[in-house]
């Protein structure tokens, strides 16, 4: 099976309970499938980290929760996935982010130095914490469907078919939160081939 490194910003002071969420239901999901991923909280988390735990990969899956910009993924106000610091770091790598903007301009630039495929968001995306379920589902729902096997150009179309879901069961209970999902939707972009979990899994 491919190996999978998964970062999480849990103590972030705004979003760090949303991201702990994700966590948490990734953890159940990859325990059912036995999956045992390395991870780096925010403790651990820092663009030295990053670059020592993806070091000894030839390929592998790198999932990650928390702030993002155009060109970078934050922690504390600092990158530590950037355009210019470790973005080589990534080689045959699927790359999965529930972060904000970062498939703007980040995306593409891993995808130039070797990253294989690269899955986020190109705009400002948001969670609401009183209906905070199907923004967990939303978000792990693609990473999920990797390791069942769907390769990564149908995994976007399936995110999207879940984002709708999770819309049209909020539209007429709260028009505001179902408008937030379907932003989120709409700002979620692929970069680079369509591989599926084979391409990535140890010989």
């Amino acid at each position: 099976m491919a190996n999978t490194i998964i970062v999480v910003d849990e103590a972030d002071s705004k979003l760090g309970h949303f991201f702990q969420i994700c966590i948490e239901d990734l953890n159940m999901f990859f325990n059912d499938i036995n999956i045992h991923p390395t991870l780096l909280n925010s403790v651990k988390l820092n663009d030295l980290s990053v670059q020592l735990t993806t070091e000894p990969f030839e390929s592998f899956v790198f999932g990650a929760y928390s702030h993002g910009n155009k060109n970078c993924l934050i922690k504390s106000n600092t990158s530590y996935v950037s355009t210019t610091i470790n973005n080589t770091c990534f080689n045959n790598s699927f790359f999965y982010t529930f972060s904000c903007s970062s498939g703007y301009e980040l995306g593409n630039n891993l995808i130039e130095n070797g990253c294989l495929c690269f899955i986020g968001y190109n705009k400002i995306i948001s969670i609401w914490n009183t209906h905070i379920k199907p923004f967990v589902i939303c978000a792990n729902h693609g990473l999920k469907l990797f390791y069942h096997g769907l390769s990564t150009f149908q995994i976007v179309t399936e995110m999207k078919k879940q984002y709708n879901q999770e819309i049209d069961d909020l539209y007429t209970k709260d028009f505001m939160i179902a408008s937030i999902l379907r932003e989120n939707r709409d700002a979620l972009v692929k970069h680079g081939n369509d591989i599926n979990i084979i391409n990535l899994t140890n010989a």
